[in-house]
């Protein structure tokens, strides 16, 4: 039976164990112990590694002679094709902080148009609301610095079909309308502030009685009357005077 020169450490095993002797251990196998042989699987090993080494260069140098070009100008157009890699990145660094910038300048202009329309906004509200209020107030013969407020918490503009309205709304929030289906109007709702009997103090001529208010009248050629039970009222003492101050009236308390 011919031995073989490696064996494995199952194979030793499994040998004989007179023949066992014939073999030592080698790099987690076993190596016949003959004198005058060399265990040349090493210098095998590192000649395939070679071979292999040479045909991959071989097929490199023909790749060189089908482009026509030297290994070292091909070094050259790799360096250049890295540099522009890297150029093609700087500028892309340079154009996102371009882009923030520009970004941030629309965000700032959009910012200072809405700024301009809500101011816009304001002073159409302030012609639509409060001049027409006012005038309205001052028709019905009551005293715009007291009923302005009032009517513009109880007024609301708005656009339809690209043009503005005013709204009076209820107390849900909703425009109101009349028994015709109609929108209110500020006239409307400052004939109703008037013969309210709260409100109704702060317009002349008005002779608002029971329900807490003031029991004085608007007399012609004699000024506002107002009882020394209603006088003793603050609230209706400093109303009758008021819309009596507005009228260029007196206000007289009447003996009771």
């Amino acid at each position: 039976m011919a031995l073989k020169l490696k064996i494995t450490a199952d194979e030793y095993k499994a040998t004989a164990e007179g023949i066992r002797g014939l073999y030592e251990e080698k790099d987690g196998g076993y190596v016949l112990s003959v004198e005058g042989i060399e265990d040349t699987s090493g210098l095998k090993s590192a000649l395939d590694k070679e071979r292999k080494a040479r045909s991959d260069y071989e097929k490199l140098a023909k790749a060189f002679q089908g482009l026509g070009k030297s290994p070292e100008e091909i070094a050259e157009l790799v360096k250049a094709q890295d540099d522009a890699e890297k150029g093609k990145l700087e500028q892309k660094g340079e154009w996102d902080k371009l882009k923030v910038q520009l970004l941030e300048g629309q965000k700032k202009a959009l910012e200072a148009k809405d700024s301009e329309i809500q101011k816009m906004r304001i002073a159409l509200e302030s012609y639509l609301i409060d001049a027409s209020a006012t005038s309205a107030i001052a028709a019905a013969k009551g005293i715009p610095q007291l009923l302005l407020p009032h009517v513009k918490g109880a007024v609301k503009v708005v656009e339809e079909e690209g043009k503005y309205h005013v709204r009076i709304l209820g107390t849900d929030g909703s425009p109101r309308v009349n028994a015709k289906g109609e929108y209110l109007g500020i006239k409307d709702l400052v004939t109703e502030m008037k013969a309210n009997e709260i409100f109704g103090r702060a317009f002349e001529g008005s002779a608002i009685t029971g329900g807490g208010a003031p029991s004085g009248n608007f007399t012609p050629g004699k000024g506002f009357i107002l009882s020394r039970t209603d006088a003793a009222d603050p609230m209706k003492y400093r109303a009758a005077k008021e819309a009596a101050q507005k009228a260029g009236q007196s206000l007289q308390i009447a003996e009771e």
